[in-house]
């Protein structure tokens, strides 16, 4: 199977050329189109115990589909929102922000890590979506999708809105960047998070909750 990146004129798409019986995991939603026949099985994300937590916790749908091609096939995958697709390859553990995920190949198993409770404050998820194994992960970023690589006790301030992912050998660290009640409710910032290295941060300019949040200020009117 070849998977690719590819450029549309408001973002980019995930193409997958299959072969019968190769397989792809996505994101709920994801499927655009198939040039060919597929089957989708959905399946617990990580099963019970993690599917509730990463549906109570951050937001994320508890079932991930598993799709198998029935015969040659191109798939096509997308976001929500136009987005910047990265390719990261995985043999470790990745954490990962809301909304994020979009696919994986190879032997990877996506559950929830428990994010730490001061993301209740600000109305953030408590818990933040782990990708673990081999393979080939594709995340999304709203708009643009950037990349930091942090030398070793480097630190990188990321709006936890922003944040996309990192390797969860980092350490990471959570806490609301007003310093008054004044600032934490007319300064428009929320929780940041600190990111220590060595890592590579992937982070991305707007994120799917804030959009839909200004869009909403309009749509009431």
């Amino acid at each position: 199977m070849k998977v690719e990146v590819r450029k549309t004129s408001l973002g980019n798409i995930l193409e997958a050329k299959m072969v019968k019986g190769d397989c792809i995991y996505a994101e709920p939603g994801a499927i655009i189109s198939s040039s060919g026949e597929i089957e989708i099985s959905s399946e617990l994300a990580g099963g019970l115990a993690s599917s509730a937590l990463r549906m109570i916790g951050g937001g994320e749908s508890v079932f991930i589909n598993k799709v198998t091609a029935q015969q040659n096939a191109v798939l096509q995958l997308g976001t929500a929102i136009p987005s910047e697709i990265a390719e990261v390859p995985l043999d470790g553990g990745m954490i990962l922000g809301d909304g994020v995920y979009l696919a994986h190949t190879g032997d990877i198993k996506i559950s929830s890590k428990f994010g730490g409770l001061t993301a209740l404050s600000a109305g953030a998820g408590f818990m933040f979506l782990h990708a673990s194994g081999k393979g080939t992960l594709y995340i999304a970023g709203g708009e643009a999708l950037l990349k930091k690589v942090l030398k070793k006790g480097e630190q990188f301030f990321v709006d936890n809105a922003c944040f996309v992912g990192v390797e969860d050998s980092a350490q990471i660290d959570k806490f609301i960047a007003g310093k008054n009640l004044m600032s934490k409710l007319a300064g428009g910032e929320g929780i940041m998070l600190k990111i220590t290295g060595p890592a590579t941060v992937y982070y991305q300019t707007e994120s799917p909750a804030s959009l839909a949040s200004y869009l909403a200020k309009y749509a009431k009117g």
